[in-house]
């Protein structure tokens, strides 16, 4: 029934409800207050308020951008959402001046899958639908195997090994990877069946768990090791090492507990990787979507905790303790793109580009809460710059 007490069917359908991206009987939170899901009815997403006697729909909002973006709709948090049968979301980002969509995570979680498809979606190599709001790992396996066999349409042998991939290893990837690095190369991993599907998409697989040489007398024992062999070794360390020194222990002991990843481990992968390159980055049994852009490191943010921030992309690589921070699609802060903006509006207006950089030079020095605009423009006024 609706609002008005008109007696109505509503399609409730995953078909009809997929593009606002919400399913009957979710509770989500609303402009007018909580609220649950009913259905679609001419191309509108009713929902029941808590504060109405029936349902009722936004006239504007016409898909799940709309209801996220604009009117702030959000599942409640205190309710769990209706079952997606392992579907994830999608979120629209710009990359290099395009838009493209990503596919969001419920953790920055162990499937693989999910870090290769947001590689391919990145570079354009696989698209979702504009409409989709969600996808499933079957829908986003299936994408993946269509650009493989386009990738060796001609190479016959490599398409019935792709149709193998398909069948036995894709299915197994949303649980995770079996991975054995080894201690002395970025680029090493033990290869095993499932691990191939990277060097068969032309993704490089990274890890910074490496070995540094500078600890010269740990590093000659354990760098053409895998972690495998190592943790075998470590069980009984005396007899696997008798002639180690207490300190080299130590090197070796911290480097298999810490956190897999090292300071040098992390040099060289910002030193291998091209600029604007995308890889998968391995570490703590997770699998992450990464890039270099200017010289820095930069994993693209998956959490679904940020799927409506639109100006938080990706998380630049600042230390191995995480002090990381966190930018837009730009690679930029959000006070950086804010301040981008104050300088665009500057010389619209009309004042000269050598005014505006001495103006915001003067605003960047400032400890103020008053808009960054509004102290330029005070100071161009000070100097009697004009327009």
């Amino acid at each position: 029934m609706t609002k008005n007490g008109k007696s109505e069917e509503f399609d409730t359908s995953r078909q009809s409800c997929e593009k606002f991206g919400f399913f009957p009987g979710s509770r989500v939170k609303t402009p007018k207050g909580p609220a649950t899901v009913i259905g679609v009815k001419e191309n509108h997403l009713w929902f029941h308020l808590d504060s109405d006697k029936g349902a009722s729909y936004w006239d504007n909002a016409k898909d799940y951008e709309t209801l996220v973006f604009v009117l702030d709709v959000q599942l409640m948090d205190d309710i769990a959402p209706v079952e997606t049968s392992k579907q994830y979301r999608v979120k629209r980002v710009q990359y290099k001046g395009k838009e493209r969509r990503i596919v969001l995570q419920n953790e920055n979680g162990p499937c693989p899958l999910i870090s290769i498809g947001n590689v391919l979606l990145l570079q354009g190599k696989i698209n979702i639908e504009q409409e989709n709001t969600l996808i499933s790992l079957q829908k986003l396996g299936d994408l993946i195997i269509r650009y493989a066999k386009q990738l060796y349409k001609d190479e016959p042998h490599f398409i019935q090994i792709i149709e193998d991939y398909d069948k036995t290893v894709l299915p197994t990837l949303e649980t995770g990877l079996i991975v054995n690095i080894l201690f002395n190369n970025i680029f090493a991993f033990e290869k095993n069946h499932p691990i191939q599907i990277f060097d068969y998409l032309k993704i490089r697989l990274v890890h910074g768990w490496l070995s540094d040489p500078e600890n010269v007398e740990a590093h000659n024992l354990i760098s053409n090791l895998s972690y495998n062999e190592l943790a075998t070794k470590i069980v009984d360390f005396e007899k696997s090492f008798p002639l180690i020194s207490s300190k080299a222990e130590k090197q070796i002991r911290d480097l298999l507990n810490g956190s897999q990843l090292s300071s040098y481990g992390l040099e060289q992968i910002r030193t291998s990787l091209e600029e604007d390159e995308i890889c998968v980055f391995f570490r703590n049994n997770h699998f992450a979507t990464i890039t270099k852009h200017d010289g820095s490191l930069h994993i693209l943010v998956t959490d679904i905790g940020y799927e409506t921030e639109r100006n938080i992309v990706w998380e630049k690589i600042i230390t191995l303790d995480g002090d990381n921070i966190l930018l837009n699609s730009e690679f930029k802060t959000r006070k950086d793109a804010n301040m981008d903006e104050v300088i665009g509006n500057l010389l619209a207006i009309g004042f000269q580009e050598s005014h505006v950089r001495e103006a915001i030079a003067h605003v960047n020095k400032q400890e103020s809460s008053e808009e960054p605009f509004e102290l330029a423009i005070s100071y161009l006024n000070s100097k009697n710059y004009t327009c």
